[in-house]
């Protein structure tokens, strides 16, 4: 159970049964709610609360007096309901009960004027629901016709309580019908208008929730109190109108700023897609560079290594040349001298023998190794065989000269 309690009055001209409805939503069978006080005190407490708690939450319905025939005594009943509301200092609701099928009286018609000079309108149609009584249980069509007919006679009611244009739209306050007599017979009230209670107490607490309590404590009869409450309140309502504006056009901003934003967002999305496929683009390029420059090194470096190799053959060419044409040198001075010796050879005869022993060690001395023939030629030259030694010493230098073209060759090669 909620520790809030709701505080709603009950109005309504006399006869209507806002006691016995009192006792119907308090689900009261034996009808024993208090009577109302005669005291005779300033702000006299006529009206009554009565404490109770339904469907888990706690409520404080006031009964009050209703209107009578005497203008004097509705002002007085109203003074006094007055002077209640200001001790209570707040109070959440309004239900205004009539009976149902039953024409309203000039005299009730005036009682609502004078509740609305007490609250403003804007309390009054937005704390405020309407209840019939005496509602049949099992209404004929003409009854259902009528209860039409009420709902739209209750709102003009109160349209010219408020002196507001018949043709004005203003909220219609919601209508319930109900029967509140007890059924002696089996001691229990009508379940199927209990639930209509349900449903209205429901609406209370969600009207409460929405547009909050009403403060009492500067009501008055006259109607200033409700004047300057309705001055206070157009000044609230133009002043929450500005800040709604303000609330607007900051909302409006902030919607432009958040579009902006994300265009700029879209934007910088867009160049980022742009910059990382252009940075792509680069490293390939300098991937490609990279490539190119070690080809390139490459390259270089082999044609460097064979510019080495080539320069190195050159000179190993150039030596090996230079060496040759020493040789050569030498070979044809040999040649030169190997010529001589072999043409003594053959016309000097025996007398050249011992000249061939001269010869032969010579090209011996030279040659070394080159010539091998040369040693058979000094042997020969030695053993003195005469004519036939001369012969042989002739081949022998025959074979000399052979044997040095032989090198030569291979050494011009």
């Amino acid at each position: 159970m909620t520790d809030k309690v709701y505080r709603v009055i009950v109005v309504g001209p006399t006869g209507a049964g806002k006691s016995q409805f009192c006792n119907f939503v308090r689900r009261d069978i034996s009808n024993s709610i208090n009577t109302v006080s005669d005291s005779l005190d300033s702000c006299t407490k006529d009206p009554f609360s009565n404490f109770f708690p339904r469907k888990s939450t706690n409520y404080e319905f006031i009964d009050t007096a209703g209107n009578s025939d005497s203008s004097d005594d509705d002002t007085i009943n109203l003074k006094k309901l007055v002077c209640y509301l200001k001790e209570k200092k707040t109070i959440d609701y309004i239900i205004l009960v009539l009976k149902f099928n039953e024409r309203v009286t000039n005299e009730t018609r005036n009682y609502i004027k004078i509740l609305g000079k007490i609250f403003t309108p804007g309390e009054f149609y937005n704390h405020l629901c309407v209840t019939f009584t005496k509602f049949p249980v099992n209404p004929s069509k003409k009854e259902e016709k009528i209860k039409k007919n009420s709902i739209k006679e209750i709102n003009k009611i109160l349209k010219e309580a408020f002196n507001i244009d018949i043709n004005q739209k203003t909220p219609d306050v919601n209508v319930y019908f109900v029967d509140t007599e007890v059924d002696e017979e089996e001691r229990k009230y009508e379940e199927k208008y209990q639930d209509t209670i349900d449903t209205m107490m429901e609406f209370i607490k969600l009207k409460v929730e929405t547009n909050g309590s009403i403060e009492t404590i500067n009501f008055d009869i006259t109607g200033e109190s409700a004047k300057n409450r309705m001055e206070l309140q157009k000044k609230q309502i133009s002043e929450l109108k500005k800040k709604l504006e303000e609330e607007k056009l900051r909302r409006e901003k902030e919607e432009q700023d958040r579009i902006r934003l994300n265009q700029e967002l879209e934007r910088t999305k867009m160049n980022d897609e742009i910059r990382r496929k252009k940075e792509k683009e680069l490293q390939e390029i300098m991937r490609k560079q990279n490539d190119e420059r070690r080809r390139l090194e490459e390259i270089e470096r082999i044609n460097r290594a064979k510019a080495e190799e080539n320069e190195r053959r050159q000179k190993a060419i150039e030596e090996e040349a230079r060496k040759k044409g020493i040789e050569i040198e030498r070979l044809d001075n040999i040649l030169d001298g190997c010529g001589n010796v072999a043409a003594l050879s053959y016309y000097g005869g025996g007398l050249l023998g011992g000249a061939l022993f001269g010869g032969a060690v010579l090209l011996n001395a030279i040659g070394g190794v080159l010539c091998p023939p040369l040693a058979v030629l000094e042997a020969m030259a030695l053993s003195g065989l005469g004519i036939g030694a001369v012969s042989a010493a002739t081949l022998a230098g025959s074979g000399v000269v052979a044997g040095i073209t032989k090198v030569h060759k291979e050494l011009i090669k």
